[in-house]
């Protein structure tokens, strides 16, 4: 290699360009958290002013005034119900065709105006049929499953989501103003399904996140207005009404629930900017995913009215079958999540069904403590925070209402106590059991300074301390033998704690120790016997003693660090 004047003009060159980035760099202004919150979510003004803000804020307002006009002619007693219907039904006709030459020019005004005029016909038809008796139920019916289906084929030829977000909307939330006679359950049903049908069949091609959240919330909203009206009164349901609204069902889970998961496992999840930004959890896939078995299952329960024992079944199977797909999926975040999702609250369902929802009973808290739990260990595992925050939710708010079960299943302090038979306590005990040994796991696999940690350790250390109040407190001698239990429980915590290192585990020792002599002090004194009162005092005094006596020995053979999960 031999140096000429022109590598050394080069290098001088890119030195030169070198620092020049330098420069451009150190001026660029940095953002900061609030600046990248701000673009996220807020709206900038460039955007408006913009033509599709002022397009959408322009239909809108066209719109209402076309609602407008139609009540003032009304008021006014200008043109006959039939003339007023059918300009309303013109106009819409109008802005569909005005949409549609204006799509190859300006396709953010036609796409607004298409769908403008795809609402407008709804509306037409909605009028006609309830505010004017001018078209039967029926046939309203039928013609906004047309307007549908025309809404959907035009979207799809056009790539036009929004559209066919109107177009499912608009079909599907139909039974919510027009199903009023609990005999046409099997009509309601063919055109629900007809209308999912479409938008299945667009989705599987186009893959529309949007319009999957508009399948899945106008579907189930569209079988619950159904089951309101011709399922949930007694004798409005025969056995026919109840077959077609299980298919109907079954129609809204293929649809919105396994299409889903089929394509993405086949295809992935497609790219789509606007719910890029939203939480994982709370995108259209997955509450379709998950809302698909969650309300299927209490809906089809309530409608053949099973036992028990066949609604937990059912749910169990479903929920094994849910954490099966969770196996396979474990490359997919979002898809493994709803599915574990899905599994949790199927699990959640069944524990309910099995063991009661009113009065609470604390097997069905302990259920969705433990659920919480798994959803937390899962959503460490894989990365997916979304999923650990909704098993922490859960398990918290579970345990906070565990708790105060637990308090009060013996009545309230201030009232006579009530002893438990047997079979109460057992159950009790079990909730217990798998409550605290949940949040145990979560506490000790959390990291050792965190917020968790202390959140899990100290709910599962309450759960412990109710529960042997539980046990003990309406037992003769109680006051006495659950204060005993106490002291030596806390002893006991601040002897592992210090042989581990462990300054959370010692202080809840610490504290439970400090609690239970106030409580001996100020509400036992008077209840314990003499010779009882002796030796709580000298046994929980020696006690105490004795471990001050061995913090020294405890310390030289304990562990000086703990591996912490993240």
């Amino acid at each position: 290699f031999s140096m000429t004047p022109e590598s050394d003009d080069l290098r001088a060159r890119l030195a030169a360009l070198e620092r020049r980035v330098a420069e451009l760099e150190a001026q660029r202004p940095r953002r900061t958290p609030a600046d990248r919150l701000r673009r996220g979510w807020g709206l900038r003004w460039a955007e408006a002013r913009s033509e599709d803000v002022l397009g959408k804020v322009g239909i809108a307002l066209f719109l209402l005034g076309v609602l407008f006009l139609l009540k003032y002619s009304l008021d006014q007693g200008w043109l006959t119900p039939a003339v007023r219907v059918a300009g309303a039904a013109a106009i819409g006709a109008a802005l569909l065709a005005l949409g549609l030459q204006l799509q190859p020019t300006r396709p953010v005004l036609g796409r607004l105006l298409t769908g403008g005029g795809i609402a407008a016909w709804y509306g037409t038809l909605w009028t006609a049929s309830l505010v004017y008796p001018l078209l039967p139920v029926p046939v309203a019916f039928v013609g906004m499953a047309v307007v549908a289906a025309f809404a959907l084929a035009l979207a799809s030829r056009e790539r036009d989501a929004a559209l066919s977000v109107v177009g499912t909307l608009g079909g599907l939330l139909t039974p919510l103003l027009l199903y009023r006679d609990p005999g046409q359950m099997a009509a309601l049903v063919a055109y629900t399904s007809l209308v999912l049908g479409g938008a299945g069949v667009v989705y599987a091609r186009q893959g529309w996140l949007a319009l999957l959240g508009a399948a899945a919330l106008g579907g189930w909203g569209a079988l619950f207005a159904a089951w309101l009206v011709g399922i949930e009164p007694d004798d409005a349901a025969t056995t026919g009404d109840r077959f077609a609204f299980t298919a109907g069902v079954l129609v809204c889970v293929g649809v919105t629930g396994a299409l889903p998961i089929a394509r993405a496992l086949r295809q992935g999840l497609p790219a789509d900017p606007f719910f890029a930004r939203w939480p994982r959890l709370l995108r259209p896939f997955t509450l379709a995913v998950v809302a698909a078995p969650a309300v299927a299952v209490p809906l089809l329960d309530a409608t053949w009215r099973w036992p028990a024992v066949v609604g937990t079944a059912v749910a169990l199977v479903l929920a094994v079958g849910y954490g099966a797909g969770t196996v396979r999926t474990r490359r997919q975040p979002e898809v493994f999540a709803a599915l574990a999702l899905a599994a949790a609250a199927l699990t959640a369902w069944a524990s309910g069904r099995a063991f009661g929802w009113l009065p609470l009973d604390g097997r069905t808290l302990a259920a969705l403590v433990a659920l919480g739990a798994g959803l937390v260990t899962l959503g460490r595992r894989d990365g997916l925070t979304d999923l650990a925050r909704v098993g922490h939710a859960a398990a918290l708010a579970g345990v906070a209402v565990l708790m105060g079960h637990l308090f009060f299943v013996v009545g309230v302090p201030w009232g006579t106590l009530v002893r438990p038979d047997v079979t109460t306590l057992g159950r009790e005990s079990l909730a217990a059991v798998v409550a605290a040994s949940a949040l145990g796991w979560v506490g000790f696999r959390s990291k050792r300074e965190g917020t968790a940690r202390v959140l899990y350790l100290t709910a599962a250390h309450l759960v412990v301390v109710l529960w042997a109040r539980v046990l003990l407190r309406p037992l003769e001698h109680g006051p006495f033998l659950t204060s005993a239990v106490w002291g030596l429980y806390g002893i006991a915590l601040v002897v592992v704690g210090l042989r581990l290192r462990d300054d959370l585990v010692r202080q809840l020792g610490l504290g439970t120790v400090v609690v239970t002599v106030l409580k001996v002090l100020l509400f036992d004194l008077a209840a314990v016997p003499g010779l009882w009162r002796v030796l709580l005092f000298m046994g929980l005094g020696g006690l105490l003693l004795l471990v001050s006596y061995l913090v020294p020995s405890l310390l030289r053979g304990a562990r000086i660090e703990q591996p912490d999960e993240p």
